[in-house]
């Protein structure tokens, strides 16, 4: 199906756009003179294909959230910090170079199967790496750890990051995909289907990671098991998820990349750097990459830890889930209403005021059950980052720009992650909190800014 220019603008006024006469939403004005015909059957697959990636999708990379937040805290320190850089930044390199040479080869439906099967033996490995702490202290963090701690989980994390450069690179392009063939089939806007499904999408994606979390806390402090049994368990759950995407998806026809030179994908994500606004659009990425990784590594370490139990990781994670879940969905509605802007504004607020409270006010490691703001913040954060982000994404970056658009949403954000759990490995804090406050503050300007081109674009077109 012929997708809409990724330049038309969501000005309600009357206007040229793309080439053609547009009315009211940024509807063509022969397709309001002649709509097209509903496709109630073609609308029904659809959205089953997108109910079945959701939730299997959501369950296995629930199992790899897990093991990020309790790295520093079940391994010692340097090793978890390690293996999460290592995990980022092979994330890294994969989106740029591989995740759109691996869509175009295996389309959508192989290239998940086989990311989701890379996620399982990644959390497999972590499993392996945490029974081997050898001395933990009486709050449950690891001191220190077996000589092979140390090589297992970098070696567990590479196959990971690989796993996730595909993953979401697949991921992004079968959202991209499907919201344009809803929106036709439904005959909608396209930004109105994007925003209905990001919600959508976040909601299952987080609900699954809550629970998981949540399980997490419930294993170890209440049935007693041990770190590494849990997370063994949880290998297997990724297995299963994996083996039912693979039962009972479909490869949806015309889901398979254009074809092209082996280079000219590898590069299609680097093409779209010569567009200004990608980069305008890429703070929240950033600014979410480092928050990430200064939740996972010096915020459970150093400060709820300190001032609960490392039992407790997963209950706070499981909150952040929840509460990013329940509001993605909300965000997504709000994002109908009042536009994308003031959505994006609240995710950079709360971002702001996880990095000043955590470091810069007083000492949050002796607030006791206070620390769990730390993770309404980031929930906050989190659901704007999952929702309407990703739906912006996808409205200005759509058709065969869509693929490399989403390996830059996770080339950008790992890229973060990578530099802070870096940072956080070699006791360099500061720098850290510094630009993942820089970044939140330079986030609504940088979609402004962007929106403004992509509308004087439209009108010059």
């Amino acid at each position: 199906m012929a997708s809409r220019a990724a330049e038309d603008t969501e000005d309600p006024a009357m206007g040229r756009q793309g080439g053609s006469l547009h009315v009211e939403g940024g509807q063509r004005l022969e397709d309001a003179l002649n709509p097209p015909e509903l496709n109630p059957e073609e609308a029904k697959l659809y959205r089953r294909e997108f109910t079945v990636m959701s939730w299997t999708f959501a369950i296995n990379h629930a199992t790899v959230t897990t093991p990020i937040i309790y790295a520093s805290s079940v391994l010692t320190n340097s090793a978890g910090q390690a293996g999460n850089a290592v995990l980022y930044g092979a994330t890294l390199i994969c989106s740029l170079f591989f995740s759109t040479v691996a869509f175009g080869v295996l389309g959508a439906k192989k290239g998940l199967s086989l990311a989701m099967g890379l996620y399982a033996v990644y959390v497999f490995l972590f499993a392996v790496s945490a029974s081997m702490c050898a001395e933990a202290d009486a709050k449950g963090a690891c001191l220190q750890g077996h000589p092979l701690q140390l090589p297992t989980v970098l070696f567990g994390s590479a196959i990971g990051g690989l796993g996730a450069g595909i993953l979401w690179t697949c991921q992004g392009a079968f959202f991209a995909s499907v919201c344009e063939r809803v929106a036709k089939a439904e005959s909608r806007q396209t930004q109105a289907v994007t925003a209905e499904f990001a919600g959508s999408f976040a909601l299952v994606f987080l609900a699954a990671e809550s629970a998981v979390r949540a399980s997490a806390t419930l294993l170890t402090k209440y049935a007693a098991l041990n770190y590494a049994v849990v997370f063994y368990l949880f290998s297997f759950l990724a297995a299963g998820s994996t083996l039912a995407f693979m039962i009972l998806a479909t490869s949806l026809k015309g889901s398979q990349a254009s074809s092209g030179s082996f280079c000219g994908k590898a590069l299609s994500a680097v093409r779209l750097w010569k567009d200004p606004k990608i980069w305008l659009l890429q703070c929240t990425n950033l600014t979410f990459g480092f928050a990430a990784a200064w939740l996972g590594g010096y915020v459970g370490r150093n400060i709820l830890t300190k001032a609960l139990n490392s039992d407790f990781i997963g209950f706070a994670g499981a909150l952040l889930s929840a509460l990013a879940s329940v509001l993605s969905k909300l965000l997504g509605l709000l994002a109908q209403r009042v536009g994308k802007g003031p959505v994006v504004a609240l995710g950079s607020i709360s971002f702001i005021l996880l990095g000043l409270l955590s470091r810069l006010v007083g000492d949050p490691a002796a607030w006791g059950w206070g620390v769990l703001i730390f993770y309404v913040l980031m929930g906050v954060g989190r659901a704007v980052y999952e929702s309407t982000n990703k739906a912006i994404f996808a409205d200005f970056f759509q058709g065969e720009k869509s693929a490399g658009a989403f390996a830059n949403v996770f080339v950008f954000g790992t890229g973060a992650s990578t530099l802070a759990f870096v940072l956080g490995a070699t006791q360099q804090d500061l720098p850290e909190l510094y630009l993942l406050i820089t970044f939140a503050v330079l986030t609504l300007p940088g979609f402004l800014v962007a929106s403004a081109m992509k509308r004087g674009e439209a009108q010059e077109s």
